[in-house]
């Protein structure tokens, strides 16, 4: 049996700082769907979703019935935990509109069917000793479903130890925002990651987990609608202004425009050069969101400054005496550009 695992979907996030939110938000609910239909054209029995399908405890109308409008045309059958994301109001709306997904509960939750055991619950703090009550069956392959944190208490502590030694084969798990695989004894446990990344903070792949059961193998499949790019472009021995605009787009000429563009400018940029105006006539517009990071050092003759008689002398023999070697850098780079008339 093949059954696909994802969590942490956050729909009807509020996406304000990232490209149009709205067209944003509406993705999120498209990949629901792209899911779905890969689930329907590979033979794929169950999907579960391991918390926060949705951000918080407003969930839109129209947000509902297209999640269940996807679940009730789907083949697979459904199972979902809530998580730590906002409330149970929408899950209990979302219940009334798709009778036929399954919900776990605040105690363990099972369902059976073709040998394969899935079982959950809605964990909270300090509920360590659940995992005592936790009675799988040894003849079926058994799925558990948590939301929480493998290493910090502060949202349900998942214990791995504790769940392989109760017979568990696959813990699906969600909370963590990239894909990550642990093997405790005979049990594999994954967090999915994200089905679709949000933003900047979520920059591994996205995509959900194939679990066979059968082969007792699993598989992260990579699906996305857009994902983001990220690059270094080192700026040294650029001369001119026109050079650095020719650098920065050869660097993102081969890059797909409907994503995400992260760039960290390196190397030593020549004093007089305007990183930023070239970056943005460059850049703004062409990506549907744009993150840059300037860590880009100015080169100086820094004997030869500290031997001026002059306001900008003094200025860098201050500023050599900072111990912390990154502010160091920054002050004497943002320094000498106010006193160069350059800000």
């Amino acid at each position: 049996m093949k059954i696909i695992h994802t969590a942490d979907i956050h729909l009807d996030s509020p996406l304000s700082q990232v490209g149009d939110s709205a067209v944003r938000r509406h993705e999120l609910l498209r990949a629901v769907a792209d899911m779905a239909e890969y689930a329907d054209n590979n033979g794929v029995a169950a999907i579960i979703i391991a918390g926060d399908l949705f951000d918080g405890e407003y969930v839109s109308a129209q947000t509902l019935q297209s999640v269940a409008d996807i679940a009730n045309g789907s083949k697979a059958q459904w199972f979902v935990l809530k998580g730590n994301h906002g409330s149970a109001e929408p899950y209990s709306k979302l219940k009334k509109l798709a009778p036929r997904i399954n919900f776990f509960g605040k105690d363990w939750t099972y369902f059976n069917f073709d040998g394969v055991t899935i079982c959950g619950r809605e964990l909270g703090n300090n509920d360590r000793e659940q995992y005592a009550s936790l009675s799988l069956p040894s003849n079926c392959f058994n799925i558990v479903v948590l939301h929480g944190d493998v290493e910090d208490d502060c949202y349900g502590l998942i214990d791995l130890k504790s769940l392989a030694q109760s017979g568990v084969n696959y813990a699906a798990l969600g909370h963590r925002h990239a894909f990550a695989g642990y093997k405790v004894g005979n049990m594999q446990a994954c967090y999915s990651g994200v089905l679709e990344s949000r933003g900047f903070d979520e920059p591994s792949k996205s995509g959900f987990v194939i679990i066979d059961t059968a082969a007792k193998q699993i598989k992260f499949v990579e699906q996305y609608i857009r994902r983001i790019e990220r690059i270094t472009v080192d700026v040294t021995n650029v001369s001119s202004d026109i050079a650095l605009e020719n650098k920065i787009a050869d660097a993102v000429n081969e890059l797909g425009k409907r994503n995400y563009l992260d760039v960290v400018f390196v190397g030593e940029l020549q004093s007089g050069l305007h990183l930023e105006i070239a970056a943005n006539n460059v850049l703004q517009n062409r990506f549907f969101a744009l993150r840059t990071a300037n860590q880009t050092v100015i080169p100086y003759n820094i004997p030869e400054l500290t031997a001026e008689v002059s306001l900008r002398g003094e200025f860098v023999k201050l500023a050599l005496q900072i111990e912390d070697e990154a502010l160091r850098a920054d002050v004497l780079k943002y320094g000498l550009k106010v006193l160069g008339g350059e800000v």
